[in-house]
């Protein structure tokens, strides 16, 4: 059914009745605006913004009589208004915009199953853009509430937006400083995961992928025997799956590969005392990326600078195109800004050529550099960065379909963990 388009002249007469009668009019032309704000922006993103802004002006008055319809309609109003902020870079007013969208959600629905948790997930990722870290948490937790309480009645989904829920809080949990309480929610992720795998065998490429990417985060937390269980739990799901996977599930297996991926790389993304930013890093930016969280749910200016991120850092790379580093110190540095790289690679491409040519192709080169470190210099310290490498890229291979690689790539790096450790 198509929507018929609203006009200037529709919008004079909602204007006209709500003149006449507010009651009836108001809520006609606040609907009004809202929509013809949408029809402008596709082709005049500033010019609808005074569309947007008035129509939640009167969702703001119509709200103050404390009915749920006015209080709902009035934070979806607050959060197509924060959403073209952010389009325009207003990213303060965005921030803005979805405390008021957040308010108006838990005011319509005092149920936390009720609650519209897209809404508090924005305002959760806007936070931690911030770096209110903190805060974010806070306001993710209602959201992990909100799925748990609407429980498995609700239908198969439910069980999943739990799990993304959850990851989110991991994030942010981590990003507050708060290590351990971030680990303790991905051991709860992991329960879900295995019991998921339990009840239906296809699920097998997400507990691999996950028991994978968690083993690598564990490791990166100090928690050695962690990460080599997980590794370990990783390979035996994989050796249950066919050689190749089909396409069926293809961007679930992707989503969740880019999410662990990129949450593994946040330490080096992030500036620290007493070392150089990172290349590609907009330190100064006020707002900074969380990585984990999916490209589509970023500020607009964020997905500008993290692109023109990755330029920089391929002007880097290239620097070494004809030769390795001769220390083994630039040779680190080579292998990080190499994976760095693949990470942002897999965050920003999504279709199948793209993730070969821009994800899959640079993992691969980690895994050389780190094979190359490895030989060059042995020991703990190059043995756990070949394994990350060699996990990194056996999720890669997960994710697209290809799990007889990926087997190969867990056993050489469980293999590699194991002499490590009695090293």
């Amino acid at each position: 059914m198509r929507t018929e388009l609203v006009t200037e002249d529709m919008i004079a007469g909602y204007r006209e009745l709500a003149r006449l009668d507010p009651a009836v009019g108001v809520p006609e032309l606040a609907h009004g605006l809202n929509r013809f704000g949408w029809q402008v922006r596709h082709e005049q993103p500033t010019q609808s913004l005074p569309y947007f802004e008035e129509a939640a002006d009167l969702w703001r008055v119509l709200a103050a009589d404390g009915a749920a319809a006015h209080l709902a309609s009035a934070s979806r109003a607050f959060a197509s208004l924060a959403q073209l902020y952010s389009y325009v870079h207003d990213d303060e007013r965005a921030l803005a915009a979805r405390h008021q969208a957040a308010a108006y959600a838990r005011r319509a629905s005092p149920q936390p199953a009720d609650v519209d948790t897209r809404v508090l997930m924005a305002l959760a990722s806007g936070l931690a853009e911030a770096g209110q870290f903190a805060q974010a948490a806070t306001v993710q937790r209602e959201v992990v509430d909100s799925h748990r309480t609407a429980g498995p009645q609700n239908g198969p989904d439910q069980s999943t937006m739990t799990m993304w829920a959850l990851l989110d809080l991991a994030i942010y949990l981590d990003l507050a400083g708060e290590t351990d309480a971030s680990l303790d929610i991905e051991r709860a992720i992991l329960a879900q995961q295995r019991h998921e795998a339990e009840a239906d065998p296809t699920w097998l490429p997400i507990l691999a992928i996950w028991t994978a990417g968690s083993s690598v985060w564990f490791a990166e937390n100090g928690h050695p025997k962690a990460a080599h269980g997980l590794l370990r739990e990783s390979v035996a799901a994989c050796e249950q799956l066919p050689s190749a996977g089909s396409d069926a599930n293809y961007q679930f297996r992707r989503a969740v590969q880019g999410a662990l991926f990129a949450r593994s790389g946040t330490r080096d993304e992030r500036p620290r005392a007493c070392r150089p930013t990172p290349v590609g890093v907009a330190a100064h930016a006020r707002l900074q990326p969380v990585a984990g969280l999916s490209l589509h749910r970023w500020a607009f200016s964020l997905r500008e600078t993290y692109r023109a991120g990755l330029l920089d850092i391929d002007e880097a790379i290239a620097a070494h195109a004809d030769r390795l580093p001769p220390d083994t110190d630039r040779l680190a540095e080579l292998g990080t800004l190499t994976r760095r790289r693949a990470i942002r690679a897999s965050v920003l491409f999504d279709l199948p050529r793209h993730v070969h040519d821009e994800m899959t192709l640079t993992l691969a080169r980690s895994v050389e550099l780190e094979r190359e470190l490895h030989r060059t210099a042995p020991g703990p310290e190059s043995s756990r960065r070949l394994v990350r490498a060699l996990t990194d890229q056996a999720m890669g291979h997960l994710a697209t379909g290809d799990y007889a690689t990926a087997t190969d790539d867990l056993r050489e790096a469980l293999a590699v963990h194991a002499t490590a450790d009695s090293a």
